[in-house]
């Protein structure tokens, strides 16, 4: 029970201000957060009373010190050396009303973790210190979070755009927004938003999930809003719908844009009105419900078409959250690489050079995020003590990835040292006849030849299959099918080719 104890326990502030309304805003704005972190203040506006607070015994998580503490002889500069040199791994946050850049720079050059204007909000308040602690606890080598479980997010590192995302998730929580809607297409990351801002309600805080397209049109109204004895038929006893479920909390509504007018008309008395009517039953339930949504759809020309409510659509978008698609990101993709290596199951897993190169290249424009996560697991099949080579990526990959003639016959060219445009009447020289395919190669054969192509050292995916005559493709899966029939370990395989060399 102890630990049970010490595990759920607050995070402890030392905070110290001179200005008496900035002390109660922080002892306020805090453990009022939305983000579920309890939080145990004490607030000083003496320095030497603060300090003989300041001991091992009695240690704080995070310290937040005034800049200018109305001495000359004594501020918060001074202050968090102090700090600093006493307990070392403690967080250090210095807040001013001045944020220019030498305060700034001053400030974490003292020292400190991180500085917050005495300008921002409650809601980035709340964030910024809970991220400075994380940040303190990665940087000071005391990287326990599991004595806080619920500052845990798997989703804050996984992208820039969904980092951004989630510094806005607090500000809207801590707002008047009711209504939030997530566009993009298909795969760029909808339902993780929706699983970020359902980690940042407080405990308790109902959150109902509900995909629109996923229930038949005749019985979405009922699933929705709930129905009466004798509504229709099957219907034995009177049910609470999910919207009425979530009262006092959130409601998410995937694939919004599949609703049947009925029921946007009555979608937009909940919304607007804050109430609803159960299917057979003329009784107003009023409700407390805020909502998510999100399509895939552009709702803007379903509205232009007549698909589509303008003012239920007016009324989901208060805000509204655009997931660009991974295309337009590529600066992206390698942080999201690694982030799914550290995260998948089995792992965590390393990725080859080579691989990452290829990963990044790639344009994602069926599934974006979803897509480029499937291919990470279908590699993990094939790893080598769990590093993810060229050889493991799936063959559907390398359809879209192979080069144009024209690009072959560059790379021909810069090998044998002949003018690009011999490279290119090289190519076009090249039949099938010419060259030995895999469609002509026995098993065993590809082997040998594999083996005698590797003999001055390791080969890479590219320069193989350009040597051979064959797409990456079809030696991608000739060489899976290899380990697959036992014919090869793949240690050894990848001991010939394509691990450490580029693609």
């Amino acid at each position: 029970m102890a630990q049970e104890s010490q595990m759920n326990r607050p995070l402890k502030v030392l905070h110290i201000d001179d200005n008496p309304f900035e002390l109660e805003r922080i002892k306020v704005a805090l453990p009022n957060n939305k983000l579920g972190v309890s939080f145990e203040i004490e607030s000083f506006s003496d320095p030497e009373v603060f300090l003989k607070r300041l001991t091992a015994k009695n240690r704080p998580d995070i310290v937040i010190l005034d800049v200018d503490l109305g001495r000359s002889d004594f501020g918060g500069i001074t202050l968090a050396d102090r700090v600093r040199k006493a307990l070392s791994t403690v967080a250090i946050i210095m807040c001013s009303g001045m944020d220019d850049a030498s305060t700034i720079f001053q400030c974490l050059s003292a020292g400190a973790d991180d500085f917050i204007s005495k300008k921002s909000d409650s809601g980035e308040l709340s964030l910024r210190v809970i991220n400075s602690f994380k940040l303190a606890m990665f940087k000071h080598g005391s990287n326990d979070s599991s004595l806080h479980p619920q500052l845990k997010s798997e989703h804050q590192f996984a992208g820039k755009c969904l980092e951004l995302i989630s510094n806005r998730i607090p500000r809207i929580l801590d707002s008047a927004i009711s209504a939030v809607h997530i566009y993009g297409e298909s795969g760029t990351g909808k339902e993780v938003v929706s699983e970020i801002f359902e980690s940042y309600l407080s405990k308790g805080v109902p959150f109902m999930r509900v995909n629109c397209g996923a229930i038949t049109p005749t019985l979405l109204e009922s699933e929705l809003f709930g129905h009466v004895k004798g509504a229709f038929t099957g219907a034995s006893s009177d049910k609470r719908g999910y919207i009425e479920s979530s009262d006092g909390g959130w409601i998410f509504l995937d694939e919004v844009a599949t609703l049947t007018p009925s029921a946007q008309t009555a979608l937009l008395r909940a919304v607007e009105n804050q109430e609803i009517i159960r299917v057979g039953d003329n009784k107003i339930r009023k409700i407390k419900v805020k909502f998510l949504s999100a399509t895939n759809e552009n709702l803007e020309q379903k509205v232009k078409d007549g698909e589509f409510r303008k003012d239920l659509w007016q009324r989901l978008c208060e805000a509204d959250i655009h997931l660009a698609p991974l295309r337009d990101r590529p600066d992206e993709i390698e942080e999201l690489v690694r982030f799914f290596c550290k995260t998948m199951k089995g792992g965590p897993y390393e990725i080859s050079p080579p691989a990452l190169e290829a990963l990044c290249g790639a344009q994602w424009s069926d599934g974006n995020i979803r897509e480029l996560r499937n291919t990470l697991r279908a590699m993990t099949e094939l790893h080598v003590d769990k590093l993810l080579t060229p050889i493991s990526i799936p063959s559907r990959f390398w359809d879209t990835m192979d080069e144009s003639p024209d690009a072959i016959a560059d790379e021909v060219a810069r090998r044998s040292g002949v003018s690009k445009n011999t490279g290119r009447q090289i190519v076009l020289s090249w039949s099938e006849k010419d060259v030995p395919t895999f469609d002509l190669l026995a098993d065993k054969l590809l082997l040998e030849l594999t083996k005698l192509m590797a003999a001055g050292g390791k080969v890479s995916l590219r320069s193989l299959s350009k040597d051979i005559g064959v797409s990456r493709s079809t030696l991608s899966g000739r060489l899976k099918g290899l380990v697959q029939k036992g014919l090869i370990d793949l240690k050894e395989l990848a001991s010939y080719v394509g691990i450490s060399d580029g693609l």
